[in-house]
Formats: C-alpha cells, structure tokens, sequence
C-alpha cells in the first residue's frame, strides 16, 4: 500500500488568503483611523482660527471705544485747566463735567500745587493734604512736558476706594505750576462690555503698557492693583499695536485665545481673551461623536475580516486533519513493525500486506501478495478455510497456527484476526504474532519447574509455602525434620514458636502467617519448642510468589535452617563483646603486624577516635613524639621477652592534646587460623598527674610571682653546691633585697605592691641565664643562684646588671614608680663550704651594702 502526498498546496492558499483578508481590514481600518484623526485636528485648527479672529476683532472695538472715551476725559481736563489758568469760576464746569460722564465714573476732581499740597478739589474738605508722592503728581513735576498721564489704579487713603487718575501739568510761562488732576472710577473703563456678548469665562482688560491692570470684565475688583505676566507680547519695547495668542491665563488658569489692540497713541491695551474650551467644546462634541462612529464600523470591519479568515483557516484545519488521518491509517498499516495481511476469506488469496510481513515470511511484496494463505499456513486446506470461516462470522479472533517461511522454516505464529469493509467487499484483517521463542521459553520453564520440584524436596533447608488465608499448601522433608513434627502436625501448628527473647509467641505471630499476609522476613530468629522438649532455633527469610491477590492463590514461600550450634556460640560472644563494651579502661587489640583490629567504646571516648578513624592503622597514629625510639624498643624486648609490659607512656588524642595513660599490654598467642593478637588497656591518669603536679608546684613555688620559693631553691642550691664540688667549679648566691618599696605599697596599695613584685620577678629571670634559679624567700627579698660558674667576674657583672635593671622606672597601673635594689653576693667554695653557710653570708654583704647606701651591691 502506497501512501499518498497530502493536498498542501490548496491548505496553504487558504491559509494565505486568511492571512490577506486581516491585513487587508488592519490597514483600511488605520488609515480610516488616520483620516478621521487629520480632520479632527484640521476642524480643531479651523475653531481656534474663528476664535483667533473674533478676539482681534472685539479688542479693536473696545480700543477704538475706549480711545473716544480718553478723548473725551482730555478735552473736560484741558478745558478746566484754562480755565483755572484764567482765574475764572470752576464750578459750573465741574458740575458740567459730572453730569455728562456716566454716573459715579468721575470720582473726584483736584488740583495740586506745585509745592505738592491739594489747592483745590471738587470734593471740598479742610486741612491740607500732600499729594506730592503719587506718581501722577511726581510724572509731570519732573518732566515739564504738556501730556496727559493715566495712572495705575490707585487706592484712595481717605475714600478707600479706587481711582484712575488722568491729569495734565499746570505751566506758568513754561514753568510747572502744577497738577490738574480728573480722578476716574475704573467702572468707566468696563461699561459696554456687556453688549460685546462675552461667555462666562471671556474677558476684557484695559492694561497699561507696563502691564498692571485698569480695568478687567469680569472680576473688575480683583484685578485692581494686578500685572501681567511679563512675557505677553504687547509688552516690552515698541511691541506690535495688534497681535494675537494662546496663553493659559495667570490670573485664573483659564486656556484663551487673546487677542490685543493697542488704543490710539495713549500707552494703554486693549486684551480680549476667549474661553478655548468654551468654543472648543461643540467641536469636540462633533469629533468624538465622529470617532466613535469610525470605531464602530472599523470593529466591525475588523469582526467581518476575522470571521472570513477564522472560516478559511478551519477549512484548511480540516483538510489537513483529513490528509493527516488518512496518512496515519495508511502508516499504521505501512509502517508498523507487526506484520499484517489482508486475506480474501472466500479463497484465501493475499490481497495485501504491510513490509514487515515481507520481510518476515522472506518474499518480495509482489510474490507475497499473489499467495494463498495456505500456502504459509502448515494447516490442511479444509482447516484453513474452517478457521477463516469463524473469523469472518466473527466467531473467533485468536488463532495459533505454525506458518511457512519463504526459507522453509516454520514458526510458531498467534494470530489475530477480523472482518473489515474495504470498497463493499468483506475481507479479514490479521496480525500475525512469532510466538516461537516464548514457546521454546515455555517448555524450560516447564523443565525448571520440574527441576526445582526436585530440589525443594532434597534441599537441607526446611520449606513451606503458604497460602494467603493462611494454609500450608507445600513443605519439603527438611522442614519437618527440623520441626520435629509429621504433616498433619505442621499443618495444625502443634509445635510452639518462640521469639528471639525465648518468649511463646501467638499463633498470629507465627512467621508462616506473617508472610501469608504479606509482610517480608529477612533472616528472622525464632525459636521451636518441639513435642520431646528440645528448643530448636532457627534463621527464617520469606518472599512473596505472586502479586495477583488471589483468594486461595500461593502466597509466600518460607526457608529456615537450624542454627542452634550458632546461636549458643553468639550467645557466648555477646557476653564476651559486653564485657569489652563496657569496660572503662579502653582496650585496643591489633594483629602480629601492629594493625589495629579492635577497639571499644571506652578507646574512642579517650583518644577521640573512632573505630573507623584507626581500624588498620598502626598505634603510632598516637604517639606523642615525647618518647624516643629507645623508649619503645626497651617495651616492646620487654614484651617479647615476658609476654606482657605495663608502665606510663605519653600519647597525644585526636584533637592534638596530650595525654599520660597507664598501659597494660599482653600477647595473644598463635592458634590454628588466627596469627599472634595484642591486647592493649590503657586508662587515663593526666589529670591525676596534674594533681600531684599541682600540689608540688604548690610546695616550691611563690603563689604570687611564679618563682621557685624558698624550699625549692635550698634544694637547688644543695645540688649546685654538690655538683661544683664534683667538678671543681664555683656557685654564686647574690642575696637581692629591693629599696622604697614599702612606700608604692603604702601609697598605691597592695595590689600595686603585687603588681611591682611580679614584674621584679620577671626583669630578674631576663637577667640571669636559663640555667639560673631566681627564688622569692620574702616580702621584697629575693635570690639568685649561679651554677657552674667558670669566670671570677661573672658574679659581680651579674649583681651589677640587677642593680641597674631594677633602678629603671617601673609602669604600675597609670602611674611610673622608680625602686632600686642591694645586692650582697657570697661565692662557693670561696665564702663558705655549705649551702647554709652561703646563705648566711650572702645575707650579710646584702646588709653591708644597704649600709653603703642605695643601689649598689658588696661580695661577702
């Protein structure tokens, strides 16, 4: 059967053309997307640009309204000021001049002197006021120049309200005379704005070119006395008369287009400013209704394009799946390893069969396929047929039949074997199974089987097998030997079975019905009380034959051995191994070749070793290195010699401390199988050393300094005195005592006093040779021994270095203490014959050089 290319080339166009239909809706879809994003932008532009034009527009209206009004505020100030220069009555021009100005727009009406001081107001009023700081007074009084001056807002200091002053300079002969001044409320700058149509956030200010505020609609009182930012650009040097631009407002944060004009050639600024937001907000109304219908129809755009790909990659999906099906059916017959044929039942032909059929029965595929399965099959015709017969009325689908190969051979085969439909026609489908090697292995097992019968029957070891419900099913001749028992007895459980403790077990403990219920016995000691009173004890291992679970099936198998002899032996052992246990002197054996074999707790616990750590090693891994090599040849000719040696030897532990341990060792001798054993016990006796160490140091040493005391260095002394005496040599005894030491010990106290003593001790061992004894044997005196002395003046460089060395300062605590010492120094046998009479005349010089004076020494 051949396999067929599965269909890519159309799978792989729809694919494709999915993949199109979706990248063709995601790039309309952008630039849709795009499109309605520029005419959103251009619309917005469009807005701002009317908002642009109307904010010019209305600031030329008010600055050309507002240039009339100026004018008309000039020509009433001029024409007062003739006629004030003409000494004429003002009053009816006043009066004239409220009531054609709108109501409470003039404020007031004055004229200063030129010394600064009000001459005259409409207001009327006494007393003088000085009017000389205000700016529209110091303007014109600095630059005599005939113009009118308009001045910030200002604060009236009597009326506390506010005021715009227009005033022109009053000249004489072109000389200044004074201020004319029209006071104007800043309501006069605002009125008309209502009729400009303004929205709720539109505004219209009236600004000086310096920036601060004349007048604001809205918010007309708060803007008084307020400037603008800097940076606006009607402001500055000679800026532009008109202009516009976008400025989030300082006054109150409101984003505006302002548009300003400038009015006349008066240094004032008209500045418009309308509400972006306020015209913006039907403009982004329209936008975003117009995005949202764009989005709408670019996610249905979107949904159409995914539906129509999803479609045609589900078509692609299922022709693959299709071709990839067909493949497998075709590959599970081509390619599989099992060999299969497909066999006309009505007169046996071949029809087909896979390679591993061909290569099994050995003929090509042509010659296999124009076979009759009898020709294979070593079964009679009529078999043959009767078989297919049943398989095709589906009557049996398992056949063992011996088959022909192409080379003659003939093999077992297991086949299995079924009707199928293959173009309207009934065939039968078999798989045909070489089954030879199994029955080959069927028939040794069949011979083992036979074998093993054989030997559970002979073997030395007792069997039994036991059921799961815990019958005994089988059990050799050995097992009742063992028991000492017959079958109907093991089978009833007569004998009593015993734990490892000798103590009767249940029958439910028994082993036989342990391993019935599964559990495994590796080696376990029971122990049998048999009928005639023996105790017989016995190793027992079980394991299980089958996992099937079964009821009545074969559950375990069980062999034990009788062990009696074994058990009496170990038991002897084990009271020998507690007795080594448990000892408290360790105990180390080791073979003819020094290898340690053995050793017990109690080794470990002393030297810090573990059995693991010395097992083969030699007991030099102990050794100290205190001892030389003579040491340990003596032990061991001693030990060779009497077969044993006992004595105290230094060892040094795990850890590197040293030890004294008091060693006991024996030989073993040789016996059949075993060379010579040497069995060591040691214990441990530093510390008990230490003691009788301690308590000697105790008896000949000073407790304060260190220094031998007094019983130490007469014995010292006795043996240098008994030494030069033998060698004709000289000993000097220099008698030390110290100078001013009672007054440290009064003045810094006792601790000081023991402080001092201690490092006289010391300066005095750096003094002397090693071989020297420096001794304490009072409060402040000590004494020095010199043995085997060879030169006559080494005595006296010796005294003189002590003299020196105890004169230098000495640091106790935080203070410097100077001492000094006497020396008196006596020589053997010059001086005396004895180590009592040296002392003594040792002594004396000590004296005799205190009588001298301090610091100094004198020989005997």
């Amino acid at each position: 059967m051949s396999v067929a290319a599965p269909p890519f080339v159309s799978t792989r166009l729809l694919r494709r053309l999915a993949a199109l239909t979706l990248t063709f809706a995601f790039v309309a879809v952008a630039i849709y997307g795009w499109r309605v994003h520029t005419v959103a932008g251009r619309t917005r532009l469009n807005a701002l640009a009317e908002v642009d034009l109307r904010a010019s527009q209305l600031a030329a209206a008010v600055a050309g309204h507002l240039e009339a009004n100026i004018h008309a505020v000039d020509f009433a100030l001029t024409h007062l000021r003739d006629e004030y220069q003409e000494r004429h009555s003002l009053d009816v021009d006043v009066r004239s001049i409220y009531e054609s100005f709108p109501a409470d727009s003039v404020a007031q009406i004055g004229i200063i002197g030129a010394d600064g001081y009000l001459a005259w107001s409409s207001a009327g009023g006494g007393g003088r006021v000085y009017l000389g700081d205000r700016e529209h007074f110091r303007i014109h009084a600095d630059q005599a120049v005939d113009r009118l001056f308009i001045s910030r807002p200002v604060l009236g200091r009597a009326s506390g309200t506010w005021s715009i002053q227009f005033s022109r300079p009053i000249l004489a002969k072109g000389k200044f005379a004074g201020v004319i001044v029209l006071s104007i409320t800043p309501a006069f700058f605002v009125r008309g704005h209502d009729g400009l149509g303004l929205g709720a956030k539109d505004t219209v200010a009236v600004l000086r070119s310096d920036g601060s505020y004349l007048a604001r609609t809205p918010q007309l009182a708060d803007s008084l006395g307020k400037t603008v930012p800097a940076d606006r650009p009607f402001l500055g040097e000679n800026p532009p008369r008109r202009g516009a631009f976008r400025q989030r407002a300082a006054f109150d944060a409101v984003e505006r287009t302002y548009g300003w004009h400038r009015v006349g050639d008066y240094p004032l600024m008209v500045n418009v400013g309308i509400d972006e937001g306020a015209v913006l907000a039907p403009v982004e109304e329209d936008i975003g209704r117009n995005e949202r219908y764009a989005f709408i129809g670019s996610l249905l755009m979107l949904l159409l394009a995914a539906g129509v790909a999803f479609l045609l990659r589900r078509s692609a999906s299922q022709q693959e799946a299709l071709a990839a099906s067909e493949m497998r059916h075709r590959a599970f017959f081509e390619k599989n390893t099992s060999v299969k044929l497909l066999v006309d039942p009505s007169d046996g032909r071949i029809l087909d069969a896979n390679p591993a059929a061909a290569a099994y029965y050995g003929y090509p595929h042509e010659i296999l396929t124009g076979l009759r399965i009898t020709d294979i099959n070593c079964l009679p015709p009529e078999e043959v047929k009767a078989e297919m017969a049943l398989a095709k009325s589906e009557q049996r689908q398992y056949f063992n039949f011996r088959h022909r190969l192409a080379s003659g051979a003939v093999r077992d085969v297991e086949v299995y074997s079924g009707p199928v439909e293959v173009d309207g026609r009934r065939l039968l489908f078999s798989i045909v199974h070489d089954v030879t090697a199994r029955h080959v292995l069927e028939r040794k097992l069949a011979a083992s089987e036979t074998l093993h019968r054989s030997l559970f029957q002979t073997m030395a070891e007792g069997a039994i097998v036991v059921q799961r419900d815990g019958r005994i099913a089988a059990w050799n001749q050995a097992a009742l030997s063992i028991l000492g028992v017959d079958e109907e007895g093991l089978q009833n459980r007569k004998v009593a079975v015993l734990n490892a403790d000798g103590e009767t077990l249940p029958v439910e403990s028994y082993p036989t019905l342990r391993a019935a219920r599964g559990e495994q016995l590796d080696h376990a000691l029971y122990g049998v009380r048999r009928e005639d009173g023996k105790c017989v004890w016995t190793t027992v291992s079980s394991r299980p034959l089958d996992g099937d679970g079964g009821t009545g099936e074969a559950a375990a198998v069980l062999s034990f051995s009788d062990i009696t002899p074994l058990v009496e032996a170990e038991e002897s052992l084990r009271l020998a191994q507690s007795v080594f246990d448990v000892a408290g002197e360790g105990i180390m054996v080791t073979d003819a070749d020094s290898r340690i074999i053995a050793v017990n707790p109690a080794f470990s616990r002393l030297t810090g070793y573990g059995a693991a750590e010395v097992i083969g090693k030699t007991p030099s891994l102990l050794a100290s290195g205190q001892h030389d090599a003579a040491f340990y040849a003596a032990m061991w000719q001693r030990l060779l010699h009497d077969g044993h040696w006992e004595g105290e030897i230094s060892n040094r532990r795990k850890d590197g401390s040293r030890y004294v341990e008091w060693l006991r060792i024996t030989v073993v001798p040789e016996r059949p199988g075993h060379g010579r054993r040497y069995v060591a016990l040691f214990s441990d006796i530093t510390e008990r050393k230490r003691e009788a160490e301690a308590v000697w140091h105790q008896a000949n040493f000073d407790n304060l300094t260190g220094l031998p005391n007094r019983k130490l260095l007469e014995d010292r002394l006795k043996r240098a005195v008994a030494q030069a005496h033998r060698k004709h040599t000289t000993v000097a005894l220099l008698f030390i005592d110290l100078d001013r030491f009672k007054p440290v010990n009064d003045h810094y106290g006792h601790a000081a006093g023991d402080e001092l003593l201690r490092q006289v001790a010391r300066r005095l061992e750096h003094c002397l040779r090693d071989e020297d004894t420096v001794a304490r044997v009072g409060g402040d005196e000590f004494v020095a021994v010199l043995p085997d002395l060879r030169l006559a003046e080494a005595p006296i460089r010796a005294a003189e270095k002590i003299v020196a060395v105890l004169s230098e300062p000495f640091r106790v605590g935080e203070h410097f203490v100077e001492i000094s010492c006497c020396v008196g120094v006596a020589l053997f046998p010059k001086h005396a014959d004895s180590a009592e009479t040296l002392i003594g005349r040792a002594d004396a010089a000590m004296y005799a050089a205190k009588e001298a004076g301090r610091a100094t020494w004198r020989s005997a």
